[in-house]
């Protein structure tokens, strides 16, 4: 067997090794089921593009790199975007979460303006 297939066949095996960790921590809920859908494409995609290892390396060789660094590099990258989605997705969730203890706050204070316009009548 060359390098080449061999090096497809782990690429392969890596990302279905990753799908299968991927499905046990959505079958456990610790995952939702929007990333699980990510990180199932990415898994997919690993499979499904390994055979082009066969095309990636004189790429590689173009490039002055050897098949692997290129494929560091090039998950490096996607590991970068991965993050700055995820950075958006907590800033989105940090801002929701803000309007939501203002609201809460507001509700408090005319809950107890309520409570305390009732206790007058009551005394009155």
């Amino acid at each position: 067997m060359s390098d080449r297939a061999a090096f497809a066949i782990e690429i392969a095996l890596v990302a279905l090794g990753f799908a299968i960790h991927v499905a046990r921590l959505s079958k456990k809920r610790l995952l939702s089921f929007k990333y699980t859908i990510g990180w199932i494409s990415v898994c997919l995609f690993g499979i499904f593009a390994s055979p082009l290892v066969f095309l990636i390396t004189p790429l590689a060789k173009g490039l002055r790199l050897t098949p692997t660094a290129l494929l560091v590099a090039v998950s490096t990258v996607a590991v970068a975007v991965i993050l700055i989605q995820l950075s958006v997705s907590i800033s989105g969730n940090q801002r929701k979460m803000d309007t939501l203890v203002r609201e809460n706050a507001l509700l408090r204070e005319s809950l107890d303006i309520t409570m305390k316009d009732k206790k007058s009548d009551e005394f009155k």
